[in-house]
């Protein structure tokens, strides 16, 4: 009643020696008995009187670190449940510095997870943390992922102390962005020397790893600091023979995009020319290449190996690609004087790729010391006679450096009279021929570096990798054939010469 007679006299004028004629007064009605208020009214009277309590608040700053890249994880979405009230969620993401806020979290039990496409790539989308709020203030939270070392005893020791030395791991995706046609597969290729008391030697085995439903695939055992070609497939779709260097923390997430190219036989302008099969499709990509000190490299031959596209660098060393297959495929830069540059570029429906390539100079080099006379020479210079003579099929290095493959079933793929059969399940190209009776296909006999080397399944890139070539003989009928290659089953013969490829400078 206090209140409204103040408000009350507040609303009453207020002027010093003023007279004011009352209105004649009604006479006041009697007083009405007393009476007693009901117990519940008077409890809401006494609640409504009563001070209200202030509930705790806190206001919570963290950040969320890959400690695999290593850097902070950008655009995570940190959420909080409340464990007594499992409806009250709280998220918050990540900014460019990994850093997220939370305000107005009431005090008590939470249980606190990260959801982002990197924790998905590593299998820890089950991980959380409980996180508990005793009272209000400024409150900080760390979160990140597991270090490469803890992720590499978690997901490889079960195979073994020597596989968690390393691991590729990732994501096998639809370039279309739509799920994968069938079970995915990722195959594998890198060096392994082998020191015994009778020598050294190298091999390229294909390693596999199948991936789950949802496209995740672990690789243990990798060596760290290696460089590996990778090619991942789901039922039709593939991508195309990528290359990454395994980091020196041995863990190397990568995601792989797979697609269904489409095959162009491109005819051939000239009678020396051979048909070239070029894989299309709606991929396409834009970049820039740059010399050493970062500055515009006008003139440089850039391709997608395997797909027959090439063009130039124009002004501003940019350059542009439309056309092409989806999936994972390396971009190369190629320059006069600058050492050659690849990198793994995505192509994806709807979205055109970024490449940016910096090519380093040539470090000098002193003069080669000429040896005449000695094997190399001798057995390149009856190559080339041969080559003159025809009979066969001939690659030499600067045609196997135009076609710049990464497995010898790929520089086989265009040569007349072989056949190049796709391993089952993603495994390794089998190269074949048609046989002296022109009937089915057989293995042809293969000779490396003059030496017969059987080999029974017609996997070449077993017994060598494409970037050690340098020169290739098919010849398809016996008749043909120079007697030290004759075939022993009527299948043809491969001849395989390895060594360093000469560069344009030193023809």
């Amino acid at each position: 009643m206090r209140t409204v007679l103040l408000f009350s006299a507040l609303l009453l004028p207020a002027v010093a020696g003023a007279q004011t004629r009352q209105p004649p007064r009604k006479p006041a009605p009697p007083p009405k008995p007393a009476t007693t208020p009901a117990p519940a009214a008077a409890a809401a009277a006494a609640a409504a009187a009563a001070p209200k309590l202030q509930i705790p608040m806190a206001r919570i700053t963290g950040e969320v670190y890959d400690s695999i890249a290593p850097g902070p994880l950008v655009n995570a979405t940190v959420q909080f449940v409340e464990s007594a009230n499992p409806a009250n969620v709280r998220s918050a993401r990540t900014d460019s510095t990994g850093t997220f806020v939370l305000d107005s979290m009431r005090v008590g039990t939470y249980l606190a997870g990260v959801i982002h496409e990197q924790i998905d790539r590593l299998g820890l989308e089950n991980r959380i943390v409980q996180v508990n709020i005793v009272g209000s203030g400024d409150l900080t939270l760390s979160l990140g992922l597991p270090s490469p070392a803890t992720m590499l005893a978690s997901a490889c020791a079960a195979q073994g102390v020597d596989m968690t030395r390393g691991a590729f791991m990732g994501m096998v995706r639809s370039a279309r962005g739509a799920p994968l046609e069938g079970n995915a597969r990722v195959r594998v290729q890198y060096l392994e020397t082998t020191v015994t008391s009778s020598g050294l030697s190298r091999r390229f085995p294909s390693r596999f790893a199948d991936a789950s439903p949802s496209g995740a695939f672990v690789l243990c055992g990798v060596p760290p600091e290696a460089v590996i070609t990778t090619r991942a497939y789901a039922g039709i779709d593939s991508s195309g023979v990528v290359e990454f260097t395994m980091p020196r923390n041995g863990l190397l997430v990568r995601d792989l995009y797979v697609a269904n190219p489409q095959r162009i036989v491109k005819a051939p302008t000239s009678p020396t020319e051979r048909p070239q099969t070029l894989l299309k499709g709606s991929g396409k990509v834009r970049g820039i290449v740059r010399d050493t000190a970062g500055k515009p490299l006008i003139g440089a031959r850039v391709s997608v190996p395997g797909t027959g596209t090439e063009g130039t660098s124009t002004g501003g060393g940019a350059f542009s690609f439309v056309g092409l297959p989806g999936g994972s495929w390396m971009v190369e830069a190629r320059a006069v004087g600058f050492e050659p540059r690849r990198v793994a570029v995505d192509f994806i429906d709807g979205a055109e790729a970024i490449a940016e390539l910096r090519l380093d100079a040539l470090a000098p080099r002193m003069d080669t010391v000429q040896v005449k006379a000695d094997r190399w020479t001798r057995e390149m210079g009856a190559f080339e006679e041969r080559k003159k003579q025809g009979g066969g099929y001939f690659l030499d290095d600067a045609q196997l450096e135009k076609r710049n493959a990464l497995f010898v079933g790929d520089i086989m793929r265009a040569m007349p009279g072989v056949t190049v059969q796709p391993g089952a399940n993603g495994g390794r190209d089998r190269v074949l021929m048609r046989g002296s009776a022109g009937a089915g296909s057989c293995v042809p006999q293969v000779f490396l570096n003059g030496m017969n080397t059987p080999v029974p399944d017609g996997v070449i890139d077993g017994l060598v990798s494409a970037p050690e070539v340098r020169a290739v003989e098919v010849y398809t009928r016996n008749g043909s054939t120079p007697p030290q290659f004759q075939s022993r089953n009527g299948c043809g013969s491969i001849v395989i010469w390895t060594g360093q490829r000469r560069r344009p400078g030193d023809r």
